[in-house]
């Protein structure tokens, strides 16, 4: 015990020293006498129809380096300063870098309007962030825009909007990108299919005694990591774990049982809400960020019986 402790405290104390080598080359946004105003242009009207919660997450970071001094300045815009910073620097040349956090929920990726802004006295220095591409992100607004048919369904009726579509969701394979459904598995077995790109995941089992294609199989299990469907009441990742599991205003009400450690960032495993229908077998799983601030993944399996 004594030799844990003691290593934990070097750990600990060369994680300092990195550290404070990483910050002595960190520079306050107001220590200069130049103007500057850094702010994210031209936001799609579309983002203001996101989920409340993913617009309060979403952040657009932005890193100014001093081309002479080689010190970096960090910017984050974020709903609550309206995506705009004033800040005030030494004069000179400054590389300009930003990117977006929350990619896999929002799909709003960012771009600078220049790599390279000059902040001289007198003048005041503009550094815009645009959308790297406004018309994919309208699509997928589009796509993800809860449909009434969704808004309304039960949660447990196994329905799901995917490509702007509402089916149910052992229909979801003609919509996925799976290059193995030729692939023939044997009598009773089950396999795994992932679509990448949308961050979906789908278990499937041959019903049957005989080898059959993957195509003649039956959906067990959805598991969604990106926010590509919306499922019953619009629920999307990245919404706030009240707004679903509320015993009184929560979308879903009270969770069947929740699994994790309740006290949210304190282990390693994301807490988990798990609701289960005694009639039709269907359970739903929702995985929230170790914060507790957002949901994170959801698995929907079909006719699950505890």
């Amino acid at each position: 015990m004594k030799k844990l402790r003691t290593y934990l405290l070097v750990c600990a104390l060369l994680l300092c020293i990195a550290g404070l080598a990483g910050c002595g080359n960190k520079g306050k946004l107001n220590e200069g006498d130049c103007a500057g105003v850094v702010s994210f242009k031209s936001i799609p009207k579309e983002f203001s129809l996101l989920d409340d919660n993913l617009q309060k997450e979403y952040e657009v970071r932005v890193t100014l380096k001093n081309l002479t001094t080689e010190k970096e300045y960090e910017i984050k815009l974020t709903q609550k300063n309206e995506f705009k910073k004033e800040i005030s620097l030494h004069p000179g040349k400054y590389s300009v870098k930003a990117y977006a956090t929350l990619e896999p929920l929002v799909h709003l990726p960012v771009k600078v309007a220049d790599e390279i802004v000059t902040f001289d006295r007198g003048i005041e220095a503009n550094v815009y962030v645009l959308a790297e591409n406004e018309e994919a992100f309208k699509q997928y607004w589009k796509d993800t825009y809860p449909e009434a048919e969704i808004l309304s369904a039960d949660k447990y009726s196994g329905l799901i909007q995917v490509n702007h579509k509402v089916m149910p969701i052992k229909e979801i394979v003609t919509e996925l990108d799976l290059s193995d459904m030729d692939k023939v598995i044997e009598g009773e077995q089950k396999t795994t299919l992932t679509d990448n790109e949308r961050g979906i995941s789908i278990t499937l089992q041959n019903q049957m005694s005989t080898p059959q294609p993957l195509s003649k199989c039956e959906v067990l299990s959805l598991t969604v990591s990106k926010n590509t469907v919306v499922f019953p009441d619009g629920v999307t990742l990245g919404t706030a774990p009240e707004k679903i599991c509320h015993k009184q205003t929560g979308l879903y009400g009270e969770p069947t049982r929740f699994e994790g450690m309740l006290l949210f960032g304190w282990d390693l495993e994301s807490t988990k809400a798990v609701y289960l229908d005694p009639i039709s077998g269907n359970r739903i799983t929702i995985c929230f960020k170790a914060d507790g601030s957002a949901i994170r993944w959801i698995t929907y399996d079909l006719k699950v019986f505890e």
